[in-house]
Formats: C-alpha cells, structure tokens, sequence
C-alpha cells in the first residue's frame, strides 16, 4: 500500500512552561497501587480489574479492586530476557469488527496473543514486523471499523519499525500507512475522539525519537500521514481522555500509568481530568512527564500535565466500553412435598416371661487424662505510614499494629529504609510505634516505593506481620541569596528571556540545590538522575514572534554537562546550536523532579 504525505502548516502548541499564556496549571494527584516484584510495561483496565504485563517476564497479572496482585495467564516464546509487551481489551464496539468483547490482547514483537478465559492463543501474526516495542488499541470511533490497530517500531535497528496496521477480529492484518521511509520509531496509537478538531477521528501514534526530539504523527482512513502534528519530547504514547470516565471498581483510579524502573503502576482519579474529555495526553519515556492537548474549537491548547520521576510505559483508561463480565447463575433447590403413609395399629397378644436373678458387676473407676489446651495465635496486620524527609536530615517513620480491627499494645517493631535496619519502637495504646529522627545519611533524593520497611516478629499470642511504603527525600530550602529549585539569572525565570543567536555565544544556564541544612549541593550524585553531571533537554521548540533581544550571552566555552561554579551547577548553552525566530523550553532532569525554563532566540 502507498502511503501517501501531505504538506501542512504545523499546528503550534501553546506549552507552558509558558504557562502564563494559558492560566491553566494541572495539579495531578496520582497515588501508587498494587504492589509488584518485577519491572512493568503494559496496562489496560476495566470498571472491574487491571491487566498488567511484566518486562522481564512472560507474566501478565491481574490486579483486583484492592490492588492484590496475582498471575492471570503466561505468554509463550519469549522473544529476549527483556520485552515491552502491551495491552488491550476489547470494548463492546469491536463485536463490529467480529471480536468477543472482554477478551485481551497482548503483543510480542510480530506476535499478538489473545487472553480469554485466562486461556492463551496465538491471535495474528504481523510478517516482518521487529521483534519489541509493538503497540496496541482499539478504534472505539468508527474509522477504522472497530478494528485492532497495532504499530511497528524498530529503535534497535532502524529497519522494520514505522508501520501502523488494523487486524480484524479474524486476526488478519491489513497495512493502513508505512511511515518507514521517515522513521522507524511509532508506537502508543490512539484513535482521536470525534471532537478533536483538525485530525478528529484520526490515528495518532507516538514517535519518541522522531528529529532526535519526539513527536505525534496522525494518519487518517486513507492512510495520509501529517507528521509532527505536535511535539513532545520522547513521546511514548497517546492515550484519549474519555468524555465520559470511568474508575475501577466504581471508587478507584480513573487513569492508570506504569512506570517501569520503579516496578509500579499510578492511579489517577477522575477529578484530575475535570474539563479536560476529549482531549488527548502524550506521555514521554525520556522524563518530560505526560502532557495535556485539548481543541477549543479554533486551535489546540497544550500543557504539561504531571511527572512522576521515571520511565512512562503503558497506560490506560478504565475503559466504560468494555463490558463487565456476565454474573454466572446459580440454581436453587426447591422443595416438593411427598406423601407419607400412616400406620394403623393392631392389637396382638404378648407373652411376658419371668424375671431370673443375675449376680450385678462392681464398676471399676478409671483415671482419664485431661487433654492440655493449645494457644491461639491471633494474626496481626502490620500498616506502615508513608514517609518523606529532606536529603541530609532526618525522618521520622510510623506503623500500625492490629489485630482483627483492634489496636495492639506494647509490641516492638522494627523498621528498615531501603532494607538497612535503622532502630525499633514500641507500640502504644493505638497500637502505633513511632521512630522519630531516623538519619537519611546516604540516601540521594528521591521517590523510593518500598523504601519504609516495618516488621513485627510475632509472639505466642500474635503472629508475625510487616510491610513496606515509600520513602520520599527530598531537597532542602536554601538559606543564600539564590532560591533552589529554580533556574537561576541571567535567565528570567518568567520565560522572558530573548538571546542572540551568533558565534561564539553561549547562555549561561545556572540552578542550585540545597540540603537540609540550607547548604548548598555539591555531590552530583545527589542532583542528577546518574551522577556526574546531567545534561539539557529539550521539550518544546515553538516557532513565533519573538520580542526584542534582552539578554547578552557570554563566550564561555560550550558545555556537554553541568559543572560546579562557585555555589551553583551551571551549563554554558551554545547559541548557534538553535535556530533564530524559534522559542525554546528546556529540562534540567535532576533526582528528584526537574528544573523548567524558557529562553527565545532572535
């Protein structure tokens, strides 16, 4: 099939860091559930379970209402030690296309895989296509006739990747457009809803390394591709914000987000998307977080949306179109009266002997042993409470001992960070011990999910419990004249800033970070994500009017990585390396969160 490429004007993006030109400012509120044992990739969810798949394994597990976490079925021939394998369920509409509803599909490279019943099934087979990174959806609009779409993506070896496929529910593939000739790195579809403007009813993939930057292509019915239709920085997938929103277990998380270097998956609720149906989220694997697009009617609005330190994989809506599962009906018995017969009675002679007198035994007593009783033990659960501290400080840590609902007393517990034992305390009335001032030396900031350990060894009437949670360090406030966290002058910290592009320029780009003590940070272990010394990323490069130039550069020489001066981190950006006309908003990644700014170039 030709696919055919349209010229366009790209649509820009209002993206904020800029946010002063929106007012809009997402306050995302995602909380951690289940708890796994292995690095995760896919997701999909229901109003009634969760379906995750795990990198490092065949595993695909199920998550119940209560974040309990057990095996749902094991996909065969694994492809590598390590595979992205995603998922899908289908939704009611797929029954179009000749798909059972409910059923889950699960990609391996070439291979997709159907789970039903937790029976496993080879369900097509995508010729040619590389052995990772295969994405996975379902149209739920229409254009694609409710079918399976499913994308190629070749990062390893830029040769087979760039395809975007439907399979229908014989599981035959069909090519809709081979993007193969511009890149080889499409993965994450979505189907836009109807009310997304411009490319409404389209196919938009993910492109994490499209320019070296990341993008989101779209591809409508006749297979013509507009690419770069927005920019995100190692975009990783598109996911649709439904209308109409649905949470698990009509209570939970609306939205679900894996994680995979933090073996975790994120729940949002659906309050954090008020306003925001029918709009789109891209997420990055390269550490920009998730990013909000929405179509007011005349242009696309986009913000960033929220960012939990680490590796985005797959996510999913709990999807209000798949049906929940059919009740099985149960028989009950019903009672039929039988008659029964009545005897009637009938007088008959009886010859009664005489009595004869028999010697009568003596009893004898005898000793019975007393059976000795055998102690209860009561089981104990064991609840520690998440805890945050600031780097080269202290914290405090706290867990809850019960048992059947009731507090229990004067027990003693123990407790760990990140596995390294660090003191015990003693339960109260309230069944709480609390270990106050427990030192963080040598832990870098960061979010650690099991970094908390509590454990109660049990005793004759209790038996043993424990638990983890996790362990935040954070950075301190800074006691000097520059503010951490921040970017620092002579870049304005309002997005003000205009440079001159010219040779031999170079920006200064400067931030601090500071301990407990207010002091600033000079370990780069402790600022950047893998130590000495981090780097600038870029997430939006936005073509416009820019203002007049305001700031003079330096002639430092170019930098490839942060370096200390004086009291600050600074990394010397060349000028020549971005392009006239363009505003730019760049990343600094550090342990914990990330440094925003924004500078224009004239």
């Amino acid at each position: 099939m030709k696919t055919k490429i349209t010229l366009r004007t790209k649509i820009t993006l209002i993206i904020a860091g800029l946010l002063a030109l929106t007012g809009i400012l997402y306050a995302a509120t995602p909380t951690e559930f289940g708890s796994f044992t292995s690095s995760l990739v896919g997701v999909a969810a229901t109003k009634s379970n969760l379906i995750v798949s795990e990198y490092c394994t065949q595993n695909i597990d199920t998550v119940d209402c209560l974040g309990n976490v057990s095996l749902l079925a094991t996909i065969p021939s694994s492809v590598g030690p390590c595979a992205e394998k995603y998922l899908t369920i289908a939704p009611y509409q797929s029954a179009t296309a000749g798909f059972t509803p409910r059923d889950i599909f699960v990609t391996q490279g070439a291979e997709v895989y159907k789970i039903s019943g937790g029976v496993v099934t080879l369900f097509a087979t995508i010729s040619g296509a590389p052995a990772d990174h295969t994405g996975i959806t379902f149209d739920h609009v229409g254009t694609f006739g409710y079918n399976m779409i499913v994308t190629t993506s070749d990062p390893d070896n830029f040769t087979n990747g760039g395809k975007v496929y439907k399979i229908d529910g014989g599981g035959n593939p069909t090519l809709i457009a081979d993007l193969s000739g511009t890149t080889q790195t499409v993965e994450g579809p979505a189907v836009a809803p109807t009310s997304f403007g411009t490319y409404a009813g389209q196919i938009l993939v993910a492109d994490e390394l499209y320019q070296g930057f990341g993008a989101v292509h779209a591809i409508d019915s006749y297979g013509t591709v507009s690419y770069e239709v927005f920019d995100w920085y190692g975009a990783e997938a598109v996911v649709v914000i439904p209308s109409a929103q649905c949470a698990l277990c009509s209570g939970g998380g609306a939205y679900f987000q894996a994680i995979e270097d933090l073996g975790a998956v994120y729940q949002y609720p659906m309050t954090d998307f008020t306003g925001l149906g029918g709009g789109i989220l891209v997420t990055s694997e390269f550490g920009a977080g998730t990013t909000v697009i929405t179509w007011n009617g005349g242009a696309y609005n986009g913000t960033s949306f929220d960012n939990i330190p680490g590796i985005f994989e797959g996510s999913s809506w709990a999807d209000c179109d798949v049906p929940l599962p059919t009740p099985t009906a149960t028989a009950t018995a019903t009672a039929t009266a039988t008659a029964a017969a009545t005897a009637t009675a009938t007088a008959t002679a009886t010859f009664t002997p005489t009595a004869t007198a028999t010697a009568s035994a003596t009893a004898t007593s005898t000793t019975t042993a007393t059976p000795t009783p055998t102690p209860t033990i009561s089981p104990t659960t064991l609840t520690a409470a998440p805890a945050s501290g600031i780097y080269g400080g202290t914290v405090n840590l706290s867990a809850t001992l019960t048992s059947s609902g009731s507090p229990v007393s004067g027990k003693t517990i123990n407790f760990t960070l990140n596995g390294n034992p660090v003191g015990s305390a003693t339960t109260n009335g309230n069944g709480v011990a609390t270990k106050t001032g427990v030192s963080l030396s040598g832990i870098y900031p960061g979010f650690y999910p099991s970094g908390v350990g509590a454990s109660f060894a049990g005793d004759s009437s209790y038996s043993a419990s424990s638990g983890t949670v996790s362990l935040t360090v954070t950075y301190g406030t800074c006691i000097g004249t520059d503010p951490g966290g921040v970017i620092l002058p002579p870049i304005n910290s309002d997005g003000s800033s205009v440079y001159r592009r010219q040779g031999g320029s170079t920006i200064p780009v400067k931030f601090t970070v500071c301990d407990a003590n207010g002091n600033p940070i000079f370990d780069p272990n402790a600022v950047f994500p893998n130590g000495c010394c981090g780097s600038i990323t870029v997430l939006t490069r936005m073509r416009g009017t820019v203002n007049n130039v305001n700031e003079s550069g330096t002639n430092d020489i170019p930098d490839v990585a942060f370096h200390l001066v004086g009291n600050h981190w600074q990394f010397n950006l060349v000028t020549t390396n971005l392009d006239a006309g363009y505003t730019y908003t760049f990343q600094i990644n550090l342990r914990l969160g990330a440094i925003q700014f924004t500078v224009a170039v004239k």
